[in-house]
């Protein structure tokens, strides 16, 4: 699976990772890169993961291996939700991991799963801690239940609960 990660939006879902971006944007960004080298080590997913580089130094975007993960840096005037916009467009069978609406709207229009930050970085550190998912943790229980005689999730909700458990 390839997944594509709005970093700084994931960071800031994130109580402990939003907590050492206060110390500075590269303690945030270094800390989360750990974090997925570790769930890269245990899952073998191809991951991307893109940060604002919108008033940063360089003019053109940057784009670096850290290990087995690709980060990408937008250039100066562009946000890194216009870069992960492009990669959905050229690449298929995407996971796009993001809480920005516009993002996950124009993923799932362009047939790729959406995943919001804060569903992904409770399976990222369930894989990490080892704790594995209880029966209490399962997606199901999170979703709201559709009231009437029709209990049958959205097609939408049934594509997202199968991408949650491959994560």
């Amino acid at each position: 699976m390839k997944l594509v990660i709005d970093g700084y939006n994931l960071i800031r879902q994130s109580p402990t990772l939003s907590q050492i971006e206060l110390e500075s944007l590269e303690a945030g960004r270094e800390a989360l890169i750990r974090y997925l080298q570790a769930y890269r080590r245990l899952k073998r997913h191809d991951i991307t993961v893109v940060f604002d580089g919108e008033h940063g130094k360089h003019l053109s975007l940057q784009k670096e291996k850290v290990g087995a993960i690709t980060v990408i840096y937008s250039g100066r005037g562009q946000k890194a939700d216009d870069v992960i916009k492009e990669i959905v467009e050229r690449q298929s069978n995407l996971i796009v991991i993001s809480s920005d609406k516009e993002i996950v709207s124009f993923a799932e229009r362009h047939n790729a799963n959406a995943v919001l930050s804060a569903e992904f970085m409770s399976k990222l550190e369930m894989a990490i801690y080892g704790k594995g998912a209880t029966k209490g943790d399962h997606p199901s229980k999170i979703v709201h239940k559709k009231k009437g005689p029709s209990h049958r999730l959205s097609k939408r909700e049934r594509r997202r609960l199968r991408v949650l458990k491959k994560l």
